[in-house]
This record gives C-alpha cells, structure tokens and sequence, in this order.
C-alpha cells in the first residue's frame, strides 16, 4: 500500500505532535481561513448578504478576500507552470470568462446561475465547502511560486493558506478553516494520517531551503502534499457518495450530503487521473440532476467501476490506500467486487493531466450522447 498509515500511527502522530514552523512571519496569510470560518458561521444563520461582503471584501487579512484568491490569474502573475491550474479550470470553466472558483462561489451564495432551482441546503453547503478547495488552489499557487522563484516565503505560504491559523496569540481558532482541517476530519473517518503526510511534505520542503537551495527536493515535496490532498478528496467523494443517496433520507439531508461530496471532489478532482475526474464530475454534480432518482449506492458504485477500470486514481493513489472499509465497510458487497485491484498498466504520472482538453471533448461526447439515467453501473465510458 503506497500510503495508508493505520488508526495506531495517526494517534502516535498526534501524540508526538507532528508540526509545521514557518521560517518566515506569514500569520497575516492565515487569518484569510478566518474568513472562510467566518462566512460559515453566516451561512448557517441564514446570512448571505453578511457571508458575500467577507467573501468579496475581506475582513481578518487587512486588504485581501478568498475572492481574490478565486480569481487569481495565475499566467498573469507570471507563473509558468500553469499544469495545476489548467487541470481544474479545464474540468470546471463555466463557459462565462469567469475564473471557475468565483464562479462557483457566487453562483452557490446566491443560489442562481449554476445554482438555479437547487434547494437553499444545496447551495449552502456547496459554498461554504468551495471555500476550501478555494484555499487548496491558492496553496498549490504558492508552491509552485516557491518553486519557481526559489522563494521559502512562498512555501511558507503554502502551509498558510493549507492550514489556517497555527499561533494561537493570532486566534484561537488554530489549524481550522483550511483544506488541512478536512484532511483531519477525513483521517479521523479512515484511520489514515493524510494530513500528517501533508505536513511531513512541508517540512521536507522547508529542508530545500537549507543552505543551497535543492529544487528537486522541493519539487519532490510539492508533489507528495498534492499526493496526500488527492488521497483525502478521493476520501471524501467516496464518503459521500456512499450516503447521499441512502433510502429513505429526507431532501434536506440528501441535499446537504450531495453538495458536500460533490464540492470536496471539485478539491481533488485536478489531481486525479484525467478521465476519472471527468466521469466523476459527470455523475455526481447535482446542478443538472433535478428530479432524477437514485438506486442507494447507485452512484459510489459507478465510482468505484470506473476507479477500479484504471491503473490508479491518480498520482499513484490507489484504493487500497484510502482504508475505505472503515468508513463504507459494506462497500465490496455493495458494489459487488471481491476486491479493489485496479485494472494491469502502467500508473500514469501526474503530468497525464495536462492531457484533460482532449480526453474532455472524448469523454464528455461519449456519456452525454446516452444521457445520466440510461448509465448502469457496469457501464464503462472510455
């Protein structure tokens, strides 16, 4: 197994205490997680106008919002490796000119656009979940900045944006609000210690900063946080799925548990294999699945087909890494599998993703020409 760790060695990290510490001073950068808490708080008092004020103008980072960071222009800051962007942006560009995050922010805040017919359950969870994968994508800016420009204030950055507040002479609400809060979350439901995977990855790349600087080893770095974030969004789209759709679940709770597992793929989806993004997002956004009925299981069975029918889920993340049975401990009879071997080939390396544009017009044209509910779970679209 590439990277499962057991229940045992997550409270062995806990307990030793496993942490980050930046070289460089960037608390104001993690206080932006403050507005993520913030806007939740908000929204589920049922304050939307009070949520899109913090979400467009900001209020704990003096002179910054998550809005901006929706709709960073990565090309024209002067990045030059745009692969992680461009493998979002290509699954979920709205098709409006506007950046995909902010899109997907204010269609979600305001329950239209995107959004229009779903219930307010829907469209709540969707956005205070988007916020995360939010802070993801401008995390994976800064590394790939501190690549770049050889700068550890980048890298610092990074952990930041991934983790929130870390001194609690700043705010109590440490290491909460950011995409690391749901590694922990989902290492808790596992018994996996992704999140622990995700600071060993910083922590080796603050080391390629210690006297000459070795950019292979922050490269290797940059690409074992991205490994362990893929693992946890993989966790997550598979737990949602595996409940969203339960027998007998009220609308409310399905809506909540459906716009959750759809926004926590959105996270993950650009590092994943390229043609299982596309097939996921295919299934599982709800935005054009009104009135549709499901068969419970129905949808995490056609998942977990269609993972098993690759060599990987990507960046070598297999399912046997995910401890998927803790959670889901009927899945194999559920899904009717004796096991969760992948299909023989070669694993793909994460650079297969630049090949999305392509795979996007095949993929799409092949399962749209069917329609959703003609799709049995048996059925492979290639």
């Amino acid at each position: 197994s590439l990277l499962l760790v057991t229940a045992s060695a997550v409270r062995a990290a806990e307990e030793g205490g496993l942490t980050y510490t930046p070289n460089q001073d960037v608390t104001s950068h993690s206080k932006i997680a403050l507005d993520q808490l913030d806007i939740k708080g908000l929204i589920d008092s049922g304050d939307f106008d009070g949520a899109k004020e913090i979400y467009i103008n900001g209020k704990n980072r003096e002179g910054k919002s998550l809005q901006q960071m929706a709709r960073v222009d990565w090309a024209a800051q002067g990045v030059d490796d745009l692969s992680d962007y461009e493998a979002y942006a290509t699954l979920f560009r709205p098709g409006n000119g506007e950046p995909y995050l902010d899109s997907f922010n204010l269609d979600a805040m305001n329950c239209t656009g995107s959004f229009e017919g779903q219930t307010i359950d829907m469209c709540a969870i969707s956005a205070k979940k988007n916020l995360l994968c939010t802070g993801l994508n401008y995390a994976q800016y800064e590394g790939v900045k501190a690549i770049q420009y050889e700068n550890e204030k980048n890298w610092d950055e990074l952990f930041a944006f991934w983790n929130g507040v870390y001194d609690e002479s700043v705010d109590t609400r440490v290491n909460s609000g950011g995409p690391g809060a749901v590694q922990m979350s989902r290492d808790s439901d596992f018994g996996t210690s992704f999140r622990e995977a995700s600071i060993q990855a910083i922590i080796d790349g603050q080391k390629a900063f210690s006297g000459s600087f070795n950019k292979a080893k922050l490269e290797k770095a940059y690409e074992d946080f991205n490994r362990a974030n893929l693992a946890t969004f993989a966790q997550a789209t598979l737990k949602y799925a595996g409940i969203f759709d339960e027998a007998g679940l009220e609308k409310a709770k399905m809506d909540k548990k459906w716009g959750e597992g759809y926004t926590y793929f959105r996270c993950g989806a650009g590092l994943m294999d390229p043609e299982l993004a596309l097939y996921i997002d295919y299934v599982l956004d709800p935005r054009d699945k009104l009135g549709v009925e499901f068969t419970p299981k129905e949808t995490l069975c056609k998942i977990v087909d269609k993972m098993l029918s690759l060599p990987e889920i990507g960046m070598g993340v297999q399912m046997d890494d995910l401890n998927v049975e803790t959670y889901l401990p009927t899945i194999k009879e559920d899904c009717g599998i004796d096991s969760f071997k992948h299909a023989a080939g070669a694993k793909k390396s994460e650079n297969v993703r630049a090949y999305i544009p392509i795979l996007g017009m095949l993929v799409v044209a092949s399962i749209y020409v069917f329609g959703f509910v003609k799709f049995g779970r048996g059925t492979k679209e290639d």
